[in-house]
């Protein structure tokens, strides 16, 4: 076996030329390329598997092998590798400071290798806090020895580098004159004897002469200056295959913790995956002092096995400020919550290298790491085809997860001879964990899938697979029905669709709503098909060309008629669906439903530049042209002077010629209908919008025969003019009516907008029959729920309901307090105060 320390040195500054953070069995090839174009030499694709450890090392490294390498990162001859500290009975170490001097550079070329290889620019890490706080405990204790444990991609490594540098390293440092000695678990292995001591290990590397003692050393340095010294031991994931060495290792760190019971001055701080640290402990379980001296940290999780918990949502916003620099948009929310385990940052770093605006509100951006994550670990790795094949059976033993996610190990025994290392594989890269139950009176081991969204991953190409890959309609009813009530349906759902969107079949996408999907479920996939397709334009320029070949705005358009203005992911999906159209007259469409949610903001900024995008469509075939409609909404929003026009008078006067159509109620009409009722709110009043709607309602009988989105969210808004115009009997029959509705959610089609105008209603006619309180409380919540979603003209309007009831009440100073919030609210949002009149 060549020098570990020497080999060591020759990957970190391969990495280092190349520029590869992360490397992979696929970038081996590229390596021996990159040397045979620079120096005319081969070094083939083999070798450089074994020199990273992903084949096996059966003989020594050649001379010509290692002068090559050398040579191509700029070293002259062999003999110029040498390993951070190099010993030699004539070198030996004779005091502390040259022991510390030693331990230092030890320490400074673990360091150098651990930024050379971050998954991202190791200045956009950061430092964990509970680590910080957990090492500073352990310090001051009476504890030997502690370790970080979790699944791979916790960043453990980056933790051990930060905690290193923040507590020794820097000038400010707390503890920067005791001594730490930051090593990878490989240097204890060399040429002469392939494992040793592990306090003699310890005095090779520091150059102390083998008959002298490391422990009297620090014991007397520690009594003279009362520091420690510090051993931080990372790297254990790199002995996978070497499963005996690693055994030996093991027992060697336990008979130093052992030779250390009564020394204080020494502390050992590890670095484990969970699976690495069970066989560790499996070594330590029988010996209470072997546990009593383990500092388990203040955050282990038994179940997990982990004492590393996931980045919390203010480190997560600290590392992506540093991704993020030149980027003026904010991080989506939902995608922050998916960044919290360190793997995906890096995974995140690269897609943001690839495309700098990639920032999405649905879980598209977390398949995409998902998928990237599998295709590094998997498909990219050692013995992938074995790896397929052995969590297929996983799959299939969970009975397509309808029942179980874990599987009894003892069901796996034929492919766990079969697939010994690819399993071992698994396991060590986090793809899947072995844990116990006593369920039976006696120990059982299950193996399962660590992360969910991997399982369901695997789950979707099972049944790719099951079903010929043909996503029909079949395929999804299997899915609906099979995964019924859990949430396994909808993620499989998300799955399929960027399947489909990937394969360029857009015509399987009409099947979805062919589903019974509640409006949250409706709404979040069109934003989710939405954010798909927009992807892919960036790298597939057919994609508008086959949105227009399958019709799939046709089909979009056609859900987008429930005006759901309180869900947010609606809002989102008609802003991305309007950055994709392919036609102009989809695109009208799009931009008229924004138009909505501007004119209901009454912002006069983002209405007069959703004029700006309306002017430049073609109108011809509306009902009425919504360029129109908006601008008169601005004239007034903008306190312009407005000239007579046909439309208003005809609002005045309960005429309304141009409701005289015969056209079917789609989603073209609705936008014109809603518009029509909002110009109402404005110029004319709730005794016109009562006449509108029973107009639209004669011309459209047979729809509103129906109980679908649309006519409830229509019998919402003529019964909250209703409770202002004539409260009494009949209003009350409504509302009774309307209520019925709104309890039978699984039988009608209902939206949370439709729910909050009912809630409207129902304030003005708790009011109207004198109870106050809970009109106040109704009032109230409609307020929240509006301001949440910008809708500024529903504010208003329950601002001066909850005027009126302080009226009723003659409360003078609460009328005055309400008053005053509205105008404030008003003057927050340069919502001019003459509109005050219309709106009420």
């Amino acid at each position: 076996m060549d020098d570990i320390s020497t080999l060591n040195e020759v990957k970190s500054l391969i990495l280092l030329k190349t520029g590869i953070r992360t490397i992979t069995p696929a970038d081996c090839k590229r390596i021996s390329i990159e040397i045979s174009k620079t120096l005319n030499k081969n070094v083939s694709e083999t070798t450089i598997k074994r020199l990273f450890g992903f084949a096996v090392v059966k003989h020594n490294f050649s001379k010509f092998t290692l002068t090559t390498l050398s040579e191509y990162v700029n070293k002259e001859q062999i003999g110029n590798w040498t390993a951070p500290v190099h010993l030699n009975a004539q070198e030996s170490a004779t005091n502390w400071t040259d022991i510390r001097h030693n331990a230092r550079r030890i320490t400074d070329f673990t360091l150098k290798g651990i930024k050379n290889r971050s998954g991202i620019p190791y200045e956009m890490t950061i430092s964990r806090k509970f680590a910080e706080h957990d090492f500073d405990d352990f310090f001051k204790s009476n504890y030997t020895y502690t370790c970080f444990i979790s699944q791979p991609g916790y960043g453990r490594t980056i933790l051990l580098s930060h905690l290193v540098e923040k507590f020794f390293n820097n000038e400010s440092s707390v503890h920067k004159d005791s001594t730490v000695m930051f090593i990878t678990a490989n240097s204890f292995f060399n040429v002469d004897q392939l494992t040793l001591n592990f306090e003699d290990q310890l005095k090779v590397q520091l150059g102390i002469y083998h008959k002298e003692s490391l422990l009297e050393h620090i014991q007397e340095n520690y009594s003279q200056t009362g520091k420690k010294f510090i051993i931080v031991l990372d790297g254990f994931s790199e002995l996978i295959i070497k499963k005996d060495l690693k055994k030996q290792l093991f027992e060697s760190i336990i008979s130093f913790i052992c030779s250390i019971e009564n020394v204080d001055c020494i502390k050992l701080v590890m670095s484990m995956r969970s699976t690495t640290w069970m066989r560790f402990y499996d070594c330590i379980r029988h010996s209470a002092f072997l546990k009593s001296k383990w500092f388990t940290g203040n955050y282990f999780n038994q179940n997990e096995v982990s004492n590393v918990p996931p980045l919390t949502g203010k480190e997560v916003d600290q590392i992506i400020s540093k991704v993020n620099q030149s980027d003026v948009y904010e991080l989506n929310p939902k995608l922050k919550s998916q960044l919290k385990f360190p793997l995906y940052i890096q995974l995140y770093y690269q897609l943001k290298e690839e495309d700098p605006y990639f920032n999405y509100s649905t879980s598209i951006t977390f398949h995409e790491l998902i998928s990237r994550f599998i295709q590094e670990k998997i498909y990219r790795s050692n013995y992938y085809t074995e790896k397929i094949l052995f969590l297929k059976k996983v799959i299939q033993l969970t009975d397509y997860g309808k029942k179980v996610d874990s599987v009894p190990k003892d069901l796996l025994i034929s492919e766990l001879s079969a697939f010994k290392n690819a399993y071992m594989e698994l396991l060590s890269e986090g793809i899947l964990m072995e844990e116990k139950s006593q369920d039976d009176y006696q120990p059982r081991e299950y193996v399962r899938f660590i992360y969910p969204h991997i399982f369901e991953y695997f789950l979707f190409i099972e049944l790719l697979e099951k079903f010929h890959l043909q996503v029909d309609w079949t395929f999804f009813q299997f899915i609906q029905s099979s995964y019924e009530s859990t949430n396994v349906r909808f993620h499989l759902l998300q799955w399929t669709i960027r399947f489909i969107i990937r394969i360029g079949d857009f015509r399987s996408l009409s099947h979805i709503f062919d589903l019974q999907l509640n409006y949250f479920e409706r709404n979040y996939l069109i934003l989710f098909i939405a954010e798909n397709l927009r992807f892919r334009t960036r790298y597939s320029p057919d994609t508008i060309k086959l949105l227009t070949d399958h019709k799939l705005h046709d089909i979009l358009i056609k859900q987008l008629i429930n005006f759901d203005f309180v869900d947010s992911c609606y809002k989102e999906a008609v802003t991305v669906l309007a950055d994709v159209a392919d036609t102009d007259e989809n695109r009208l469409i799009y931009q008229s439903i924004l138009a909505i949610f501007d004119i209901m903001s009454m912002d006069q900024d983002k209405v007069a530049m959703r004029l700006n995008k309306l002017s430049a469509l073609d109108v011809k075939g509306w009902p009425v042209n919504p360029y129109e409609l908006t601008w008169l909404i601005y004239l007034k929003l903008s306190n312009r002077p407005i000239e007579p026009h046909p439309m208003i008078q005809d609002l005045e006067n309960f005429n309304y010629p141009f409701l005289d159509t015969k056209a079917a109620l789609d989603t073209k009409q609705g936008i014109a209908y809603v518009l029509l009722l909002i110009l109402n709110t404005f110029y004319g009043s709730d005794e016109g919008t009562i006449r509108i709607i029973k107009t639209i309602s004669k011309l459209h009988p047979r729809v509103f025969s129906k109980r679908t989105a649309f006519t409830i969210f229509m019998m919402n808004v003529f019964a909250l003019s209703s409770s202002k115009v004539n409260p009494g009997k009949k209003t009350d029959q409504i509302e009774h009516i309307l209520v019925e509705i709104h309890n039978n959610k699984t039988r009608f089609k209902l939206t949370e907008y439709s729910e909050s105008i009912l809630r409207m209603m129902q304030a003005n006619q708790l009011r109207n029959r004198g109870e106050y309180v809970l009109a106040y409380e109704y009032s109230n919540e409609c307020i929240q729920i509006f301001k949440r979603n910008e809708l500024n003209l529903n504010c208003i309007m329950m601002y001066d309901v909850i005027i009126a009831i302080f009226k009723d009440l003659k409360d003078p100073v609460k009328v005055n307090e309400y008053k005053y919030e509205r105008l404030c609210f008003m003057e927050e949002r340069k919502i001019p105060h003459k509109l005050l009149v219309n709106v009420s």
